[in-house]
């Protein structure tokens, strides 16, 4: 027994008569690790039953049920930008100049229509006629008065010239006609950028914001062409007649004198409703200013060689 620990020490006789024969202290064996064990492992005699090949058991493969293959349709989602800044509860709706002038033409058109229903019913109650005497010495009054010279006029009020091909849908301010692969290329350029257009949106929205493919409205077309930013301007041939200072005709006037200055093809291809559906709007559209079209010059390319087709085919239908 040792003064260190204050346990017993049990041994066996054997191991005492080795200890007593040998003259030293029993040391504690360090216990081996498993790395020093296999290095100085005895061999063993190998038997038959090493040989014998064992048959491995078949694992059971747990085999998922595969999903349906969904295929998602391109024009099945649309994609919402976030608003900047902060919204209200009630939104204030701003009408632009441009919206309340043809407003008020609207109004006065209106106006103009109803005064006409009332006078001619009260021109048969009073029995007037167009074989009657008076009216008769009226109309030739009036046919013996002086013509006014129409080119004292100013601008704004005077028509523009009309030709027997030009309607309500195609307006006397078109110079081109409008052809059938002229709006197949026009619909696909719009599909394509509009579809690179949120693509951009969906990976960088600030990026996207700062570098625009189209512009859509006649005041985002007219500020982007005063810094000469437009590739190619689109306007609907059904515009609405708005004559006057400021007036939807002037406008359309005005854009196409800059265009002509800077160069800038512009073309009238698609209905309202038609450039609405090409870009997924509710709303119609008018007007429509692509700013780059990277990514689809073919198309762009092949539209405008059309265009130039059409116009040659307006002159000679106009010429006659």
């Amino acid at each position: 027994m040792s003064r260190r620990s204050g346990k017993l020490n049990i041994i066996d006789q054997n191991t005492y008569q080795d200890l007593k024969h040998e003259g030293r202290d029993p040391a504690p064996k360090a216990p081996r690790s498993s790395k020093y064990k296999n290095k100085h492992k005895k061999e063993q005699q190998s038997t038959l039953f090493d040989f014998l090949i064992v048959p491995r058991k078949k694992q059971k493969h747990t085999s998922r049920k595969k999903r349906p293959n969904l295929i998602i349709a391109r024009n099945s989602f649309t994609f919402h930008p976030k608003r900047k800044g902060k919204t209200r509860l009630h939104p204030k709706h701003r009408v632009t100049r441009l919206k309340r002038i043809i407003r008020s033409f609207r109004k006065l058109k209106l106006r103009s229509a109803e005064d006409k229903n009332v006078v001619e019913p009260l021109d048969q109650s009073c029995g007037y006629s167009a074989q009657d005497p008076h009216t008769e010495k009226l109309t030739t009054a009036n046919s013996s008065l002086p013509e006014p010279d129409l080119s004292e006029m100013p601008i704004g009020n005077c028509i523009p010239p009309t030709h027997q091909i030009h309607s309500r849908r195609f307006r006397s301010y078109c110079d081109n006609c409008t052809t059938k692969r002229l709006k197949e290329l026009t619909t696909q350029l719009l599909n394509d950028l509009d579809r690179f257009q949120k693509r951009a949106y969906a990976n960088n929205e600030i990026k996207a914001r700062a570098h625009p493919r189209l512009a859509v409205g006649f005041r985002e077309a007219m500020s982007r062409m005063r810094i000469n930013k437009v590739k190619l301007l689109l306007l609907a041939p059904d515009c609405e007649s708005c004559s006057g200072e400021g007036g939807l005709d002037e406008t359309i006037e005005e854009l196409k004198s800059v265009c002509q200055e800077q160069k800038v093809p512009y073309c009238f291809s698609l209905m309202r409703r038609e450039l609405a559906y090409a870009l997924r709007k509710r709303a119609q559209i008018s007007c429509v200013a692509i700013l780059d079209y990277d990514g689809a010059n073919d198309t762009y390319k092949q539209l405008l060689h059309e265009l130039n087709e059409a116009r040659v085919l307006y002159k000679d239908l106009t010429a006659s």
